[in-house]
């Protein structure tokens, strides 16, 4: 925000130069953007005419001598008549600037030296300004209580720099005069001087003006006021120089004071002709769906319910918190105003603002936040201002329009609370003190501060946002470094992220390549692989649709990208990918999901089959010394006779099979993919990492293979551990090496084959023994599951 030091003087006794209030201010947490100078002209300054004589060579120049406060007395020639001994005049000397753009230097007229040239009115841009003998046709005589060498800035009221403060988000506060004024205070240690709001009521009013707030949640607060007898003039300077110090073009004392108000308050305001008001009624209500309305800026808008409108009986009159409507503006021939000083909901006024490609600096205060005490001072200032300037008639009427008002915000600080965040011991005088200056009612009881909140300071909401307000004024250089203390430890994984690198160790070595896929997956996903989707958590906001569930397979994932990579060409593949599965506790979703994490698998080719994901799966077990069961699973997505579910006891490890050849289609796959998923919460959960070592057999060991018939529906599990079972110790290890299916073997018919390895640890291992052994097995394989020799 751009605000003029001279402004800030009205409020604040600045006794230090702009350049070291920026760098206090900046250090109390308000950035400095940049300094300008309000006015151009330099090496302007004031110079008392000593002698005067005749140009030898002209008849109309005269050769002057001024001192303008320096050591030596200046030439300068000039054909003005005005000018005396003893008179005070601007004395633009070598190389200065006036506001007309002139550029100033030495020279000779007719052969005699001038070091400058002394200025008329018009020459330093102040016709029109009431600045006294700037109209004269002549050089300007200036007043004689200016000491030579003053500069002109300063005569004329041009000494102004203006300041850029870097507002931020948090302090809406800030964004007015009064508001930065009130920060420089504290930063200098002053009392501020609040501007007057008193003004004398001059008129009872025969025709009140009624307001009717539609929408408080809108507008919680509407307040006005009428005046009339209107007498519509030009500002005074000090206020045209204010307003054209913030960027404002000057228009008229009425439409002045409220732009002059803005600025100063930080509350917008707006007023209407009492003439174009009809009904006298001012309501506040919702824009009717396509209602029209013409802006100050003679530019037509289309509105909609959404937009909040000031209307009268029968019409919009203003968009509120945006801007004015044409059909109520201030006119020449205004005799009556209502003023309107109100807080409008600043998501409400940026939707709109937004909507109608309206930018206004009313809108952009109402965006960011107005208070709703501050309403009511706007008014009060306005009215000031209008008894001040004779500008109308104040009546008896204004009225307040409310639900609620904002209620005072109490917060209890601590002082151990407030040292412990700052980390320093501020003195409590002081901080008593820097409250105070702040606007804070604080009273200090029982080693706790009881602090009253000014509404306007709707940012301060617990006590670390006092210890903030302290600290900052404070001073950031009381607080001492310290360097870090504390016990270093080593950073590491966990014990879960050590077991999923070993799995993808594993399965790196084993030619398989990681994938990473979205968590979010479609409905279309649960459809393809023929499933449902209501034990799932879906959405609200998604993305879209595609990203509309988080899922709890990962089946659909894989396959989309194994037929991404078939289109492209790949014909052989091994993927794998380790994330997370988003398990809903209840149906409807009444907190957060269960997160599981889970691996999935997935290989395809020429030389891929069922048991190849087994053997990659008892890799994975093998590692974490885990004995699993499989057992027929029923999934609708995979092929009815090559699936399995996963066991270890009681806990379901996973599932594997082969996808069925329709679903394997709908994701544009033409060969035979398989995929196994796993719940590596339960594996990392029975894993074990103890190694038994057994010292290698001393004795021989006896291999034997078994061919038997069986049914081909027959599970091969169950038949593993009969073998092991019948042979009792002798049986060391049982290995499935053959499945061989034919119509010579019979109906239904398959013929399976293992190798049986046979040792006795204490002697060797007697062939009668070994087949004493082989001919029990061959018995509980017939007996248990019908099978035949071959």
């Amino acid at each position: 925000m751009k605000v003029s030091l001279n402004w800030l003087k009205r409020y604040v006794d600045i006794d230090v130069a702009p350049e070291v209030l920026c760098d206090k201010m900046t250090s109390q947490g308000f950035e400095v953007e940049g300094i300008e100078k309000a006015s151009v002209m330099s090496n302007v300054v004031v110079g008392k005419i000593l002698e005067i004589e005749k140009h030898p060579d002209s008849d109309h120049l005269q050769i002057c001598q001024l001192n303008v406060g320096q050591e030596e007395n200046v030439q300068i020639v000039t054909g003005a008549q005005n000018v005396f001994v003893g008179a005070m005049v601007p004395a633009a000397l070598n190389d200065s600037h006036l506001p007309n753009g002139m550029h100033i230097k030495k020279g000779k007229l007719r052969g005699v030296a001038s070091f400058g040239m002394m200025c008329s009115g018009e020459e330093l841009c102040l016709l029109g300004s009431g600045f006294p003998g700037s109209e004269v046709n002549g050089i300007l005589i200036l007043d004689e209580k200016w000491a030579p060498g003053t500069d002109m800035n300063t005569v004329i009221g041009a000494d102004d720099c203006i300041i850029d403060f870097s507002i931020t988000s948090n302090r809406p506060d800030c964004n007015s005069v009064l508001g930065i004024a009130r920060e420089v205070a504290v930063c200098l240690n002053k009392e501020i001087k609040l501007p007057e709001i008193t003004y004398t009521v001059k008129k009872d009013t025969k025709t009140p003006i009624n307001v009717t707030v539609e929408d408080f949640d809108l507008c919680p607060r509407y307040v006005g006021a009428l005046v009339e007898n209107i007498r519509v003039a030009p500002s005074p300077k000090w206020m045209a120089d204010c307003l054209l110090c913030a960027g404002m073009r000057p228009i008229n004392n009425i439409v002045d004071i409220t732009n002059f108000v803005m600025l100063e308050t930080g509350q917008p305001m707006h007023a209407f002709d009492i003439d174009d008001i009809c009904d006298n009624h001012i309501i506040v209500r919702r824009a009717k769906e396509g209602e029209n309305l013409t802006t100050l800026d003679s530019k037509e808008h289309v509105l909609n319910s959404d937009m909040l409108v000031i209307a009268d009986g029968k019409k919009a009159v203003g968009i509120a918190g945006v801007m004015g409507g044409e059909n109520s503006e201030i006119k020449e021939t205004t005799t009556g105003i209502f003023f309107e000083s109100a807080k409008f909901r600043r998501d409400s006024v940026r939707k709109t603002a937004r909507a109608l490609g309206i930018n206004t600096e009313a809108s952009s205060r109402f965006e960011k936040g107005v208070d709703a005490l501050t309403s009511e001072f706007a008014l009060k200032r306005a009215l000031n201002l209008i008894d001040a300037l004779d500008a109308g008639d104040v009546t008896n009427w204004n009225p307040d329009v409310y639900e609620t008002l904002p209620e005072e915000k109490v917060i209890n600080a601590p002082l151990n609370r407030i040292e412990e965040l700052l980390g320093v011991c501020v003195p409590t005088d002081i901080i008593l003190t820097i409250l105070k200056n702040l606007g804070i009612k604080a009273e200090l009881k029982d080693e706790v501060i009881i602090c009253t909140i000014p509404s306007r300071r709707d940012d301060i909401e617990g006590v670390h946002d006092i210890a903030e307000e302290i600290i900052r004024v404070y001073g950031y250089d009381h607080i001492i470094s310290r360097p870090l203390s504390g016990v270093l430890t080593r950073g590491t994984k966990t014990k879960q992220h050590l077991m999923s690198d070993t799995v993808k160790e594993i399965l790196v070595s084993l030619g398989l390549n990681e994938i990473a896929t979205y968590s979010f997956i479609s409905q279309k996903a649960y459809d393809m692989l023929g499933i449902s989707s209501d034990n799932t958590v879906k959405l609200i906001n998604p993305l879209g649709e595609d990203y509309s569930i988080m899922r709890t397979q990962l089946f659909s994932s894989m396959l989309t990208v194994m037929g991404t990579n078939f289109n492209k060409g790949a014909l052989n593949m091994r993927l794998f990918e380790i994330s997370k599965l988003f398990i809903p506790k209840s149906i409807p979703v009444e907190e957060q999901p269960e997160e599981r994490k889970t691996l999935c698998f997935g290989v395809m080719g020429e030389n891929e089959d069922f048991y190849t994901l087994k053997a990659i799966v008892e890799t994975i077990f093998d590692r974490f010394n885990i004995k699993a069961t499989y057992e027929r699973s029923n999934e609708p997505f995979m092929h009815p006779g090559r699936q399995a579910i996963i066991k270890a006891g009681n806990n379901v490890l996973g599932v594997l099979g082969e996808i069925h050849p329709d679903v394997a289609n709908k994701f544009d796959i033409d060969l035979r993919p398989l995929i196994a998923q796993l719940d590596l919460q339960n594996i990392f959960a029975i894993a074990s990492s103890k190694v038994l070592y057994k010292a290698l057999p001393k004795y021989p060991a006896i291999e034997r293979d078994l061919a038997v018939l069986v049914d081909q529906n027959q599970e091969i599990g169950p038949m593993l551990d009969a073998i092991k079972s019948a042979g009792g110790q002798l049986v060391k290890d049982v290995k499935l090496f053959d499945i061989y299916k034919n119509d010579s073997l019979g109906e239904n018919k398959m013929s399976v084959a293992f190798n049986i390895t046979m040792l006795n640890p204490e002697r060797t291992l007697k062939a009668e023994e070994a087949q004493k052994a082989f001919d029990k097995i061959v018995r509980s394989l017939e007996y248990r599951f019908g099978a035949k020799l071959r």
